[in-house]
């Protein structure tokens, strides 16, 4: 299946489960390996057929099953780095709340010497 036919079949998927094909949605059902020229020229041939034709486009079941894989594995590579991520910010946020923790004990210690002072 062309690139081509590999747009047309992923907007009529999305078109025929009630959403808008957009480049994001197609871009997306496609695992983004199809350049964004050829993204854009076939959304365009998409709007341009009748509804009514639809059914002459190709299906998107054998495009889908080629990148399997490589959504799979794209999708492994974005959790691990988003996980990466939250821990890095865990440990921030920990380091602070440590910090602001120490602040308020020397705080806390400081009233309580003006207050024996007194």
């Amino acid at each position: 299946m062309s690139p081509i036919e590999q747009v047309l079949a992923a907007a009529k998927t999305i078109a025929l489960n009630g959403h808008t094909p957009t480049m994001a949605l197609v871009k997306g059902k496609l695992g983004g390996k199809v350049p964004m020229p050829l993204l854009i020229q076939g959304l365009q041939q998409f709007k341009a057929i009748p509804k009514d034709q639809w059914q002459t486009l190709p299906d998107l079941g054998d495009a889908l099953e080629s990148t399997k894989p490589s959504i799979q594995s794209d999708s492994q590579l974005i959790e691990q780095k988003l996980l990466a991520q939250m821990q890095q910010m865990k440990n921030e946020f920990e380091d602070k709340v440590n910090l602001l923790e120490q602040r308020i004990n020397q705080l806390e210690n400081q009233l309580e010497n003006q207050l024996e002072n007194q």
